[in-house]
């Protein structure tokens, strides 16, 4: 399988790399300000989706400075009005048009000659202009143009005041940065613009995926515009992932296959007080592609699992109905070499039993294993130092509590080099999810833009479990790329179901039937 990604560079890296690309001739400032800024417009559109879809005739504010984000924003806000003539459009300034870059002129002189579009001098009262222009409504949209990585902090005059009055006015329903929100660089202010989204244009830089600036930042977009070509810099230590790399998922399947062809997954999960964990890791695994999946649970469980996911085949340890223990491997034995993957902890419970079951697993079978929820215990770094070497690398699935509990009271540092060393010490991948989940192996880091707040909900972490599970499953030699893909469509999955029901008012597992929608497919 295929690791579709972009470097994530320093704002020095990507000016010379920029200025590197526009060297060679083929295309110019301009032009790439063009493209950045109808990409924004699509993106944006796209993203209103999960606010009931973008308003025909609603109210937008654009912030312009003078270089080439301005011409972005400015680009877009033409864009918007061509596909919507019916918004309403407010330009605040943060330079005199005198001052604009020279391509910024052009788009600006186009938005002036639109009716629909008004211009306010920073010198005005912003608060009460927003105001106004909200009226008894709110404002739908607020794009940040002022500056991208040129900005040198502190922020100041006019500048600052755009942005401390917009962050302070509530009625905005949808925050979106271009490249980078302006304070927000090398250097950055506490005062930066605080977006909901941040639409990384061509180039991802350091700052925007750095936790500390997420509150400002947001959720991230990353917009290819053609600066990497087929030389994609994978040298480098971190990494966007991007979705085209889902074309695998989408592609045909060739005719002579069976259900051995695609992988047999063994899911240990579950226990009398949290059925529900196992069920939903079984559903993914079943749902994304493996051929065959075996579930090792106590009795309680397999009676719900056997009505409710026959696709799956359910052992069960014999009396066991509390809490899986090793017993289980017992009954498994005859097939275990039959499974190509396995997957243990979702709603495991953590009790002396459950940990020398993980115990058991991490140490003593050669094969890909993922580790997922009650699995993820304090012990488990000397399992993995215990590991033979020549074992296939174990996956983690932490969030950050959980990888917290793995490290320590003090282990609390999810950066990039933590997360490469740790791998590295313990031969391991981890899957460290959060509002950009990463995905580490021993040299390099990938940053999974997809997915959001909707997520945020009991039983998400399950269904990614089951997938990866599944994709290790079905490719047991390149568990890293696997590992991603599941992440990737996991997180699309996730976009899509948003976008189609909002937020707020879903279930985590009809995030399942997004599953093909993620690939392209209409559902």
């Amino acid at each position: 399988m295929i690791i579709d990604s972009h470097p994530v560079l320093s704002c020095e890296a990507a000016k010379e790399l920029e200025a590197a690309f526009f060297s060679q001739g083929t295309t110019s400032e301009g032009a790439m300000m063009y493209r950045a800024g109808r990409a924004v417009a699509a993106a944006i559109e796209d993203d209103f989706e999960e606010i009931s879809g973008f308003p025909a005739n609603g109210k937008a504010v654009f912030l312009a400075g003078k270089g080439h984000n301005a011409g972005d924003a400015l680009i877009c806000a033409n864009t918007l009005l061509d596909r919507h003539p019916d918004l309403e459009v407010l330009v605040l300034l943060g330079f005199p048009p005198d001052e604009f870059r020279q391509n910024v002129v052009p788009p600006f002189e186009l938005l002036k000659a639109r009716s629909e579009v008004r211009f306010v001098s920073a010198e005005d009262d912003l608060q009460e202009v927003l105001g106004d222009f909200a009226g008894d409504r709110c404002i739908d949209l607020c794009v940040d143009g002022i500056f991208g990585m040129q900005c040198k902090p502190p922020l100041r005059g006019i500048p600052l005041q755009m942005i401390t009055a917009i962050n302070r006015f509530g009625s905005i329903r949808f925050r979106a940065a271009i490249d980078l929100p302006s304070g927000i660089g090398t250097q950055s202010d506490e005062n930066a613009f605080a977006a909901d989204f941040t639409y990384a244009t061509g180039i991802m830089k350091t700052p925007v995926i750095e936790e500390q600036f997420i509150s400002k930042v947001g959720r991230l977009r990353y917009l290819d515009l053609g600066f990497f070509g087929n030389e994609k810099n994978a040298e480098q230590p971190v990494q966007v992932l991007r979705a085209s790399g889902l074309w695998q998922l989408a592609s045909l399947r060739k005719p002579n296959t069976h259900k051995r062809t695609f992988g047999h997954l063994l899911v240990l999960a579950g226990s009398r007080s949290m059925p529900g964990a196992c069920l939903m890791a079984t559903t993914a695994a079943i749902s994304s592609g493996c051929g065959l999946v075996t579930v090792g649970t106590v009795n309680s469980v397999t009676n719900a699992g056997t009505i409710n996911l026959p696709e799956a085949m359910w052992t069960a340890a014999p009396g066991k109905d509390d809490h899986l223990d090793p017993q289980i491997l017992e009954e498994l034995a005859p097939r275990m070499h039959d499974f190509a993957a396995i997957l243990i902890g979702p709603g495991l419970g953590q009790t002396d039993a459950v940990r020398e079951l993980i115990r058991e697993i991490v140490q003593t079978i050669d094969k890909p294993i993922i580790v997922d929820a009650s699995g993820l215990i304090p012990e488990l770094r000397q399992f993995l130092k215990s590991r033979p070497k020549h074992f296939p690398p174990v996956v983690l699935t932490p969030h950050m509590g959980e990888w917290k509990r793995i490290g320590g009271a003090d282990f609390d540092d999810s950066g990039s080099s933590a997360l490469t060393t740790f791998c590295s010490e313990h031969r391991c991948i981890v899957a460290l999810k959060g509002a950009r989940t990463k995905i580490a192996d021993d040299s390099r880091i990938y940053l999974s833009p997809f997915g959001g707040p909707v997520l945020a909900r009991g039983g998400t972490g399950d269904l990614l479990a089951g997938m990866i599970g599944s994709m290790v499953a079905q490719d047991p030699a390149n568990p890293i790329s696997q590992t991603i893909l599941a992440t990737i469509w996991h997180g699309r999955a996730a976009d899509c179901m948003a976008r189609s029901r909002g937020d707020w008012a879903v279930r985590t597992t009809e995030m399942v039937n997004y599953l093909p929608e993620a690939l392209g497919f209409k559902v």
